[in-house]
């Protein structure tokens, strides 16, 4: 019998907020190095206001790959230590942004045999927090190089790369018997590929797409 697998996307999907605001909030909270805070703060604010403008045709997944990396930046400025502390206090400070409906959802297909997988273009030694949940595998863009440093340009995982990631790393993985969550039109190169596909809360342009495919939609709130 095949194994069965289920997809989790994390912004917007399980956490009920965009990851890179939600860190900046945390950090800016804590009075962590507010200098460097500052000065990354007005950098990923400029590249928001590309993005929503189309300069140059600078679309969504390149700004969150950017922000990202500015994120690794902004971690770099503290010891290991330090950031698994902030990591530890920001998992704890997202608790109230759990979805409900997905944290259901994931007690309800792991009580059903399903391979759990939370899938990120988030850091992984902050997605692994979550792993009690009740995930079986971690897919997310590695923070630290193989000297224990966080990179200075980070591969962000994100777009075709995470489907790589999950043919690659994940044992007997199969698409046939697999079903995904995600919020974002920008899913799309994941959601086409599995056999079940759930928009959670949808953008308006995934939430067209998935009318018209007749896919599962979980609303949450408008948009």
């Amino acid at each position: 019998m095949a194994t069965k697998f289920a997809i989790y996307d994390f912004d917007g999907t399980l956490l009920l907020k965009q990851s890179v605001p939600f860190i900046l909030q945390q950090w800016k909270a804590l009075q962590t190095n507010t200098q460097v805070y500052h000065r990354i703060y007005r950098t990923i604010l400029l590249k928001y206001v590309k993005y929503k403008l189309g300069f140059f045709g600078y679309r969504k997944e390149a700004f969150h790959r950017d922000s990202m990396a500015l994120i690794a930046s902004l971690f770099a400025t503290i010891s290991i230590d330090q950031l698994s502390v902030f990591l530890d206090a920001l998992a704890k400070a997202s608790q109230p942004y759990l979805n409900k409906k997905i944290l259901r959802a994931i007690d309800k297909d792991k009580k059903a045999g399903y391979q759990l997988i939370l899938l990120s273009g988030n850091y992984d030694v902050f997605l692994e927090r979550y792993r009690g949940l009740g995930f079986d595998y971690i897919l997310g863009s590695g923070l630290f190089n193989e000297q224990a440093r966080v990179h200075k340009q980070p591969m962000i995982l994100i777009g075709e790369e995470k489907n790589k990631a999950l043919e690659k790393r994940i044992p007997n993985f199969n698409w046939q018997h697999t079903k995904a969550y995600a919020d974002s039109y920008y899913d799309l190169v994941l959601l086409r590929k599995v056999k079940e596909a759930i928009a959670v809360n949808p953008d308006r342009k995934l939430a067209s797409y998935a009318r018209q495919s007749k896919w599962t939609i979980l609303p949450i709130s408008k948009r």
